[in-house]
């Protein structure tokens, strides 16, 4: 049986008198899969905002490998913390890149924060090849990029 790599068990979340967020808990095992379904304002960029650590629940649990994550921890450190176990991929990954930046930039920057003081070239060429673009995408900008190739960077 593999292990849930995420849960979220009893998520609460209220704007003022709104709930925004009620009783939602599910799991993800290895390897799976998860769609969070719903019509407009029926919580789910609010559900995804406290799984990957934006935002605060004002009550229930989120756990990576069985874990509790820690919702206080702040600083530079923590949030690096919480960006190495679960992250977000947005629906329109162009408002994520920054379009003066190139493919192999942005991977590299995001290489030096999560992993400084080792050689990254290896790593961006095996990065591209991994999800399709190959190592001519590494010069591109985000604007001469298709949408799939964007959501794969």
């Amino acid at each position: 049986m593999p292990e849930n790599v995420l849960e979220a068990v009893g998520l609460h979340r209220a704007f003022g008198g709104v709930r925004a967020v009620d009783d939602v808990s599910f799991t993800l095992p290895e390897g799976g899969s998860l769609g969070i379904v719903g019509e407009s304002g029926s919580g789910k960029t609010t559900t995804a905002r406290i799984v990957v650590g934006l935002e605060r629940a004002d009550a229930g649990e989120v756990r990576v490998r069985g874990r509790a994550r820690d919702p206080r921890g702040r600083g530079r450190a923590r949030r690096l913390a919480r960006a190495r176990e679960v992250q977000m991929v947005f629906q329109d990954p162009y408002l994520s890149l920054d379009p003066r930046t190139s493919v192999e930039g942005v991977l590299r920057e995001t290489l030096r924060l999560h992993f400084p003081g080792t050689d990254h070239d290896r790593r961006v060429r095996e990065l591209l090849d991994q999800v399709g673009l190959g190592t001519r995408a590494a010069d591109a900008r985000p604007r001469q990029l298709s949408g799939g190739q964007r959501q794969r960077v």
